[in-house]
């Protein structure tokens, strides 16, 4: 029996954290993802909004009082007590809230609103740990049909110089940090559109001019420490015509998130596409996600 779209959607959150979904319906579910850019937008928030959790997980950490933390385990162990009787007399919120209720109710907005942020994560990471013996269905946004094919797919050619640089095959054309200094290099070898240099906590190193169908492009190389970053930007209106490509499901979900994030395949390498200005960027990095995302400064872009 087929689920309804809307059905469908309810089990975003359990692929985002890799929860068991039946066979039958994960299948559905991927049939959709591959013919629905708008879901698959869907799932990558979701899998976005996860990896903020965890990366935020530290700051988040407040030691709660030991009342408090009673409380909650009390409620959690009657809910389970509860769960293994025929019939249920109370959800583990219902439970938690009746334990916590006491202790919120003379509390102020300032701290109460917190304090429940606090529990619903807290939460939400026991509930995680207690599935830890179900089946596990990893899912990545990656995985359904974002391929980055064919020469002039900006994806595929930054991966390529990426390695390139990382193998020692290629070099760096103009060594320096000063972006006026890379601009100007940029100019006078023929890049005839303006490069706007991300706002990034890395060290620019230098710059390298590239050619597509006539046509030069900008390259420029950060480093953090032992890892590099490889930046590639290109007008956005050279996609529109084709003299550059991208794919579809990626450059739909930079319309609708901003940002279209993968890892390799095969790699633990990631990936960033967004605007910038008029041009999009690409960039790779041996760096991981939540590493690389901490140190692009969002609100400049």
């Amino acid at each position: 029996m087929k689920n309804t779209p809307k059905e469908l959607e309810e089990y975003l959150a359990s692929m985002a954290d890799g929860e068991f979904i039946d066979p039958n319906t994960m299948q559905e579910l991927q049939s959709r993802l591959e013919n629905d850019p708008e879901l698959s937008v869907a799932l990558y928030i979701q899998t976005a909004m996860k990896s903020v959790l965890q990366t935020k997980q530290e700051a988040l950490h407040i030691q709660a009082p030991a009342d408090l933390r009673d409380s909650i385990l009390k409620g959690i162990r009657n809910e389970h007590s509860v769960a293994r009787q025929p019939q249920r007399k109370a959800s583990f919120i219902e439970a938690c809230w009746n334990a916590l209720d006491p202790i919120i109710s003379v509390l102020s907005p300032r701290f109460a609103i917190p304090l429940c942020m606090i529990i619903v994560l807290g939460g939400y990471v026991y509930v995680s740990h207690s599935t830890n013996n179900i089946e596990q269905t990893s899912a990545s946004i990656a995985d359904f049909s974002v391929v980055h094919a064919g020469q002039n797919n900006i994806c595929s050619q930054a991966y390529s110089a990426f390695h390139a640089f990382e193998d020692g095959k290629m070099s760096l054309q103009k060594f320096s940090n000063d972006q006026g200094t890379l601009s100007t290099f940029f100019a006078d070898n023929g890049v005839n559109y303006p490069v706007h240099f991300p706002k990034i906590d890395a060290e620019l190193v230098g710059g390298i001019v590239s050619q597509e169908k006539g046509t030069k492009f900008a390259q420029f190389i950060y480093k953090v420490g032992d890892h590099l970053i490889y930046a590639y930007e290109v007008p956005e209106g050279l996609v529109d015509n084709q003299t550059l490509s991208v794919n579809p499901r990626a450059m739909e979900i930079v319309k609708k998130a901003d940002w279209y994030w993968e890892q390799e395949n095969g790699a633990s390498n990631t990936m960033v596409l967004w605007r910038l200005g008029n041009n999009l960027c690409v960039m790779v990095s041996d760096l991981k996600t939540e590493q690389l995302s901490a140190l692009i400064h969002v609100e400049e872009t």
